[in-house]
C-alpha cells in the first residue's frame, strides 16, 4: 500500500528559478535562500521516495507569451 511520507513546499517567486538558471545560487544575496533548500534535499537522499509529485512555477520559462495555460502537467524520468 502506498503511503505518503511528506509534503514540501517553497515560495513561489520566480526570480528564485532565474537565480538557479543563471548560476547565482552562491552569491551572497542568493545564498540563504538556496541553503534553505538543504534540508528538503537530504531528506529526500534519505528516504528515497518511489515517487515525487512536483509542482512549481515554471511557466516563465517552458511557455511563450502567446500560449500559457491555466494548468500544466509536465513529465520527467
Amino acid at each position: 500500500m502506498a503511503r505518503i511520507t511528506a509534503s514540501v513546499y517553497t515560495s513561489h517567486v520566480p526570480a528564485i528559478g532565474a537565480a538557479l538558471d543563471l548560476g547565482k545560487s552562491q552569491e551572497a544575496y542568493w545564498e540563504p535562500v538556496f541553503k534553505g533548500y538543504e534540508f528538503a534535499k537530504q531528506w529526500e537522499k534519505e528516504q528515497k521516495p518511489d515517487v515525487v509529485f512536483l509542482v512549481f512555477n515554471d511557466h516563465a520559462t517552458a511557455f511563450s507569451l502567446e500560449m500559457i495555460p491555466t494548468f500544466a502537467i509536465g513529465t520527467a524520468a
